[in-house]
């Protein structure tokens, strides 16, 4: 039995979910938005779950806020670090 088909990472979905509201994939190349999305999710603590659908019902304004704040916060470092190269120089050694 595979207990990771039934298990999601939440944060994810709305880092993805992010993703799409800005259209980060409209306004950079694919390399780019994949080290966007891995350099994001790398700043944000996993929240593992078996319905995302009882997430989202369960989830205050509250927290949903908090959670977007947070990815906001991740993914603006996230630009920082791409756009400062630093990822390019982890990778030239």
């Amino acid at each position: 039995m595979l207990l990771n088909e039934d298990i999601t990472n939440f944060i994810e979905i709305l880092v993805e979910e992010e993703f799409d509201a800005q259209g980060i994939a409209d306004k950079h190349d694919t390399e780019y938005v994949q080290d966007l999305f891995c350099i994001t999710l790398n700043q944000l603590p996993p929240h593992y779950v078996r319905s995302t659908i009882d997430v989202r019902i369960n989830l205050t304004p509250e927290h949903r806020g908090e959670l977007a704040q947070k990815i906001t916060t991740a993914m603006n470092m996230g630009h920082e670090i791409l756009h400062a190269n630093r990822r390019g120089t982890v990778r030239n050694n």
